[in-house]
Formats: C-alpha cells, sequence, structure tokens
C-alpha cells in the first residue's frame, strides 16, 4: 500500500509522540519509587539505629542469652520456612516458657511502644548464628502472631557481610514475597555496656499501599499524556498540509512548466529511480522533464563548475593534509606554529595581546599501546581530543605530538580558564573512576596553562614552556611521569 509523504509524517510523529510518553512514564515511575524507596530505607534505617540504643541492654543481654542457649542446646534446628514439617509445634514449644521471662516481657513492651510510635508494622529483635547463616528472633513485639523466641529465618545473600562484620548490621532492603508482599526491613546492632554487639534490633514496614499508589499515580499520567498528545497530534497534521505537502505541490507544477519550449535532454533526473508512491516521485517526473528543456544551456556550466569543484576538492584536500591531523581531525604541529605566527604578528602590530596557551599531555598512552594496542590507544586519543574540543569551544586546539595537545586560549576560554581547568579535571577524575568503562576509556590526562605577559615574556615560545611545566607539575602530582 502506497502511503503519502503527508501519511508518513503523521505516523512518524505518532510513533515518536507514543515512544516519548511511554520513556517519560517509564523514567518518572523509576524516578519516584527510588525516591520513596530512599526515603523510606533512611528512615528506617534512622528508627532501627535509636530503637537499638533505646533498648536497655542488661536486659536485651539476659534475655539474648537465654533464648541462644536455648537455641544452640536442640538438637532439632527448623527455620520458620519449615513451619509444615512434623515436629514443628515441639521444636516452638520447647522456647514458649521464655515469652514469661520477665526480661522477655520487658523488652517486648518497649518495642510495642516505639512500634505504635512510628507506625511501622513490626518490631522485634534477632541474633545471628553465623554457623547457620540465620538469625534467631530473641523478642516479637507483634500483637498477634508474633514469632516464638528460638526461631529462626535464613539470612539473605545481600546480608552476608553482617557474618563477618556484626556492627554492619542490616541495612535496609525491600523484598517482595507471596506472604507479606512488598516489604521493607531494617536492622541495627545493640550493644552491651563494653561495646560488643548483642543481637539487632529489628522493623518491618510493609510497601505494598505505597506500590498501589506507584501504580495509580503511573495511570493518571498516562491518562495525561493521552489527553494532551491528541490536540498536539491535530496541531501536527494542520502544520504537515499547510507547510510542507502544499510546498511540494506548488514546486513540482513550476518545474513541470518550467522550460517546456526547449529541446533535449539532461541525465541526473532521468538516471534516478525513485518508487516511493508518493509527492517525491511526482516531483522526480516534474525534474526529469525540466532537465530535458535546459540542457544545452547549462551542460558548459555544469562542466566547468565540476572542473572548479574538483579543483578547490583538491585543494582543500591538500589543506587538509597540511594542517591537520589525520586521527583525530584537529589541527596539527603545522597549523600551531602558523597560528602562534599569526598571534605574534597581532600583538606587535597592536592587535589584542591577551592569549594564553593551554597543554595537555594523555598519560599511560604507552601503557595502553603495549597492553591492548595501539588501536585502543589511537581510541584514547581521539577520545581525549573531543574532551579538549567539547570544552574549549571559543579556542582552536592542536595535536601537536603522539600523546600532547596545545590549545590557543582567546576570548571566554582565555577569561574562564581556570573554570575550564576545573571542568577538565573533574571530567578526567569522573572518567578515571567510572568502572563500567575499558581500561583504554578511563582516560588520565595532565593540564596545564600560562597566559600571554608582556612583562615577562618575550615570544609566544616562553607562554609555551610556562605552560608545558606547569603541565608537567600536573602530571608529577598525578603520578604519571613518564620513567
Amino acid at each position: 500500500m502506497k502511503l503519502s509523504i503527508g501519511r508518513k509524517l503523521l505516523i512518524s510523529i505518532f510513533l515518536i509522540a507514543v515512544i516519548l510518553g511511554s520513556a517519560a512514564m517509564l523514567v518518572s515511575n523509576i524516578v519516584m519509587r527510588n525516591m520513596i524507596d530512599k526515603k523510606y530505607s533512611d528512615s528506617a534505617n534512622e528508627l532501627a539505629a535509636t530503637v537499638g540504643k533505646a533498648l536497655d541492654k542488661e536486659q536485651m543481654s539476659a534475655i539474648t542469652e537465654k533464648v541462644i542457649g536455648a537455641f544452640n542446646a536442640s538438637e532439632t534446628k527448623l527455620s520458620n520456612e519449615e513451619w509444615e514439617k512434623d515436629g514443628y509445634d515441639e521444636y516452638v514449644e520447647q522456647f514458649s516458657y521464655l515469652t514469661d521471662d520477665p526480661d522477655y516481657i520487658a523488652i517486648r513492651d518497649s518495642l510495642r511502644g516505639f512500634q505504635e510510635l512510628n507506625s511501622v508494622d513490626c518490631m522485634y529483635t534477632v541474633a545471628v548464628a553465623p554457623d547457620d547463616k540465620a538469625f534467631v528472633y530473641i523478642v516479637d513485639a507483634a500483637e498477634e502472631d508474633a514469632v516464638s523466641p528460638g526461631c529462626f529465618d535464613p539470612i539473605y545473600e545481600m546480608n552476608y557481610d553482617t557474618l563477618t562484620d556484626p556492627e554492619r548490621g542490616f541495612p535496609a532492603y525491600i523484598t517482595n514475597t507471596d506472604e507479606y508482599g512488598w516489604l521493607l526491613t531494617a536492622g541495627a546492632p545493640v550493644y552491651d555496656a563494653e561495646g560488643n554487639v548483642i543481637c539487632y534490633a529489628m522493623l518491618d514496614i510493609s510497601m505494598n499501599a505505597i506500590r498501589a499508589e506507584q501504580t495509580r499515580f503511573s495511570l493518571m499520567l498516562a491518562g495525561f499524556l493521552a489527553l494532551v498528545s491528541i490536540p498536539i497530534f491535530a496541531l501536527s497534521i494542520f502544520y504537515i498540509r499547510r507547510r510542507i505537502i502544499k510546498p511540494i505541490n506548488m514546486l513540482s507544477q513550476a518545474a513541470g512548466q518550467y522550460g517546456q519550449n526547449q529541446g533535449n535532454s539532461h541525465r541526473e533526473f532521468s538516471s534516478l529511480k525513485i518508487r516511493t508512491g508518493d509527492e517525491l516521485e511526482v516531483l522526480l517526473g516534474s525534474m526529469v522533464q525540466m532537465e530535458r528543456d535546459i540542457d544545452n544551456y547549462i551542460l558548459n556550466l555544469t562542466q566547468t563548475k565540476e572542473q572548479l569543484s574538483s579543483a578547490r576538492q583538491q585543494a582543500d584536500d591538500i589543506q587538509k593534509q597540511a594542517y591537520f591531523d589525520s586521527l583525530t581531525g584537529i589541527r596539527n604541529r603545522l597549523a600551531y606554529d602558523k597560528e602562534i605566527q599569526l598571534v605574534e604578528q597581532g600583538s606587535q602590530e597592536g592587535g589584542r595581546t591577551e592569549y594564553g596557551i593551554a597543554m595537555i599531555d594523555l598519560n599511560y598512552l604507552k601503557v595502553i599501546n603495549d597492553t591492548y594496542g595501539h588501536e585502543y590507544g589511537n581510541a584514547a586519543i581521539v577520545s581525549l581530543s573531543k574532551l579538549i574540543c567539547d570544552i574549549f569551544v571559543h579556542s582552536p586546539v592542536f595535536r601537536i605530538g603522539g600523546d600532547e595537545f596545545a590549545v590557543i586560549l582567546r576570548n571566554n576560554d582565555y577569561d574562564k580558564i581556570r573554570s575550564l581547568e576545573q571542568e577538565f579535571n573533574s571530567k578526567i577524575e569522573r572518567l578515571r573512576e567510572d568502572d563500567s568503562l575499558e581500561p583504554w576509556e578511563k582516560l588520565s590526562a595532565a593540564f596545564g596553562y600560562a597566559l600571554y605577559d608582556p612583562a615577562s615574556d618575550n615570544s609566544a615560545d616562553d607562554v609555551f614552556k610556562r605552560a608545558d611545566m606547569n603541565m608537567y607539575e600536573r602530571k608529577k602530582a598525578m603520578k604519571a611521569v613518564r620513567e
């Protein structure tokens, strides 16, 4: 089925709107979820730490010792995940007497107080059993279906570091299970008088209602985007018909009438094979007719133009080869020397004397070449040249050596050289610390600059030497000086 350009454009606009809308919904949902999760996680960590400090250390030590003692003395150990197994009730029963212990009751009442004040779903204390990779429940403050002391749950792999680093605790994490749905859990260590970890103050916060609210927000956002898209789409239809389709048709009619009284034909348009089935195909037919009418009049002009174009292209190629670096596409050392001559000439003739020179040297190029190959060394050079050009947009950039670059600072770059130096160093530092990059992509480069001082500099070479010296000092500070 053949479609007109107008319909193709409308379909493209519709698809773009759908894609952008979907991307906006996805990004907003992810950002909102991350923000909410972080807020609740930070609050949970702070609350767990507060509870851990507030609990009575002596009572907590006493009840923890009793529960762990009973747990270690038990010949059978069944986790809460094995509640359907035979003997589970008998296993739980052997710890039931501990719930009448005064220390247990005191800690439980304290936890319930915190639980009510802070509107969390559950607070409890646990002790870690490293050999079993599990945490054993000491006191559960739940009003209903409280977990019995001595029962235990396996520790998630994400919290295995707590087994070797008890003071780490259980930083807030979110799980999604069939039994509880979305649940945020956090735990902080409880210390005894000597500063040793007794157990952990834990809390659970249900995230089910929050997740449901996020889903509702996403649906509302989708509806809003759909409503906004309707008038935009209508305006697009009007614009395409008025600004694109109508001018093309007018151009086609004008081209079809041009030079109708002339004969013979040209070959450029006649040799084309366009079968799009839209206005472009109509336009092509008109251009073929126009070729036939004006061929004799423009043949010599075309040949002359081609000759001039060829000569100009050759001249451009020669100039590019002479003054531009073939690897990076920026200007080379020859271009630098020429530019410096112009700068010095302008200064001598009373022109602007405010300029400077910045030197940049790529670190570890030999290491990259020797370790990964010259192909990746070249890639590092090209990447650094792009970074320099992106920062110094008001000044010419030159590659003056294998791993050396120079910038003749002018205009805005001259005025803001200190901030540009900080920007360059910051970007280099971020690249070096980005673990997602390959080794040759983690650019390391030293930067140094010097500004022309008519009182002390006799020539641009003096400025160059000071810039090179400052760059070398930076290289030493980065510990990247060549051996």
